[in-house]
């Protein structure tokens, strides 16, 4: 991904060129300003901020298929909150309760975009340091002026970018590079119809697109600031994959030994094999679980290939700590 194009998010953005040629050191913080900038505009689950229920409903389109969904999150707190996302007879259920969380999933595959619904600044402000920017330039998006920074290229020339408003200072749009079919294609969100909330402003709308192709709609039913619920909502969940919550700051684990899975027949399958996987405090991996099958054998390729990764845990206030994460094994023929 060279740069966000005119075919880019959606068909919308439309490329002002207007270059930032500023050195190495002003890019980087002139980019971290715009991140910190927008989380202190967006971040409804900021420390001390009110509880919260939000309602969604989605609909995800994969292959040339439909279904709607719809997510619930009720948060009181970063120490106790309740997410669930419903797609048809299948559900994904997240509970915290003080130090710990717990995950329940049946949605597998997990249709790409679902991530986005509920909006976590927290997120990308995890992963600032991937987001330091290399370029930094003026465009204009949906008709309004933006800032938009993009990260350096990755082995495979690919760029990833945040947009946002120049006025207001929200996000705007992301965009990151998608392997599909043996193709990289970029994958972009909007996110729009900004509205108050308390002392925040949250965006109503959210649209992903996977090479120009819709792939996820989520429109706000409810944001609401009273909630009550039953401290039973926050009950640790039967059968549940157990990690830490991180209440501080965190910082995601990093892989420092992934070797290459072998290919078990000679042709190579399109799609890569997801797997959720937690990496505990010693950066080994456990509880693995496939999200996104081939077929068996490539799935327990993918799997054993994983078990031998190694990672640089994830951190919660510079402590180590467990946390699931999903990956990616593509199979290549060399």
């Amino acid at each position: 991904m060279r740069r966000l194009s005119k075919k880019s998010l959606g068909a919308t953005v439309i490329l002002v060129a207007s270059l930032a040629f500023a050195g190495k050191k002003e890019r980087e913080e002139e980019g971290r300003v715009l991140l910190d900038r927008a989380t202190q505009l967006s971040d409804i689950r900021a420390t001390g901020a009110p509880s919260f229920q939000l309602k969604v409903s989605f609909r995800v389109t994969n292959e040339n298929a439909t279904a709607e969904g719809t997510y619930t999150e009720t948060w009181l707190s970063r120490g106790q909150w309740r997410r669930e996302t419903v797609l048809g007879d299948l559900r994904k259920t997240v509970v915290a309760n003080g130090q710990t969380r717990w995950t329940l999933n049946s949605i597998t595959p997990f249709p790409t975009g679902l991530n986005e619904i509920g909006f976590s600044m927290a997120t990308l402000e995890a992963t600032s340091e991937f987001w330091r920017a290399d370029k930094i330039e003026d465009r204009e998006i949906r008709s309004l002026a933006a800032r938009c920074i993009e990260t350096k290229a990755d082995s495979r020339g690919s760029r990833s970018a945040l947009c946002f408003a120049k006025e207001k200072g929200m996000l705007i749009a992301k965009a990151v590079p998608l392997e599909v079919h043996d193709k990289i294609v970029e994958s972009t969100c909007e996110y729009r119809n900004y509205q108050e909330f308390g002392a925040k402003i949250f965006p109503r709308q959210i649209l992903c697109f996977d090479a120009l192709k819709p792939v996820l709609e989520a429109t706000v039913l409810e944001l609401n600031a009273e909630v009550s619920p039953d401290p039973v909502f926050f009950a640790p969940l039967t059968g549940g994959t157990e990690s830490a919550n991180c209440q501080g700051t965190m910082k995601p684990p990093t892989l420092i030994y992934g070797p290459d899975p072998s290919l078990p027949r000679r042709e190579t399958p399109k799609n890569p094999v997801d797997i959720e996987v937690l990496v505990k405090v010693d950066g080994k991996t456990s509880d693995l679980k496939v999200v996104r099958s081939v077929d068996e054998m490539f799935d327990h390729e993918a799997v054993e290939t994983v078990r031998k990764w190694r990672f640089k845990p994830a951190t919660c206030d510079g402590v180590p700590i467990a946390t699931q994460i999903g990956v990616s094994v593509m199979f290549r023929a060399y």
